[in-house]
């Protein structure tokens, strides 16, 4: 983020401008996996209908996009915006499904002679 913000993410934007909706996709599969991370990371701490760690996603990328007006070379893009909530979505919808705890196999004891 902050090397786009500085003009230095150029090289970037051409790989992804020959793939089809690249941008977007990349969005919403970053957003999603932080999504997944925090989440995890605060136990799943709900905060009204949406967990903690969604609701602090979904504010800092809301206030990056719109922090994008500031910065000549990024655009203020809703498709943007959209494909962050979509990941937000994506993300808290994968952490509901994942089991809350994953037993480890007990290992066996050894054999003492």
């Amino acid at each position: 983020i902050i090397l786009a913000d500085l003009g230095h993410a150029d090289r970037l934007w051409e790989i992804a401008a020959g793939v089809p909706y690249c941008d977007k996709l990349g969005h919403l599969l970053l957003v999603g996996t932080l999504t997944v991370l925090l989440n995890l990371n605060l136990d799943r701490r709900e905060c009204g209908m949406l967990m903690l760690g969604s609701v602090i996603v979904l504010l800092g990328m809301s206030l990056e996009e719109a922090s994008q007006a500031f910065f000549p070379r990024r655009s203020l893009d809703p498709y943007d915006a959209l494909a962050n909530a979509i990941g937000v979505i994506c993300g808290e919808g994968l952490v509901r499904m994942l089991p809350r705890r994953v037993r480890r196999a007990e290992a066996p004891s050894p054999a003492w002679p």
